[in-house]
């Protein structure tokens, strides 16, 4: 990566209280997009060469995390490194495996497709659609055992 990129990055405003909200905030933490094991998503992670139904699919599970949170929260940002690079809203329920892996129902509200810019799509229609807008491309630090954490209000 470019130096110049590295330290425009470096300057990258970060999330503001009101895209973290008035409850906390689950950031989950993924890598660069690999291919699943499993037939259901194809991918896992985030890449900006996904289309939009393969990024949902991809961000959507299976997660260890506290579902309930998730749930209650109705939205989740997703990070690579400390950048938010998309974000699902509306998500009002979710499936379980058994092994304590949750895949969440919602929709991708938006993505980054180019960070160093920045540049991000949003889907209008999504719930949260403005809300994802306050969050893409920002920093947001966060810390967790797992891939999911747990931002609180005022950081």
């Amino acid at each position: 990566m470019p130096t110049v990129d590295i330290e425009t990055l470096a300057r990258r405003e970060a999330v503001g209280p009101p895209a973290v909200g008035s409850h906390e905030l689950p950031v989950l933490r993924v890598g660069v997009a690999e291919k699943a094991d499993d037939t259901e998503r194809g991918w896992t992670g985030f890449s900006t060469q996904l289309t939009p139904g393969q990024l949902q699919a991809a961000l959507s599970g299976w997660w260890r995390c506290d579902p309930e949170r998730v749930v209650r929260a109705g939205l989740m940002a997703v990070t690579l490194g400390q950048y938010v690079v998309a974000v699902l809203t509306g998500i009002d329920g979710y499936d379980s495996r058994g092994d304590g892996r949750y895949r969440f129902h919602g929709a991708l509200a938006g993505s980054v497709t180019e960070l160093v810019t920045p540049q991000q799509w949003v889907n209008p229609d999504a719930p949260g659609a403005d809300r994802a807008r306050l969050l893409l491309g920002r920093r947001l630090e966060s810390e967790s055992g797992g891939p999911v954490a747990y931002v609180r209000p005022g950081g």
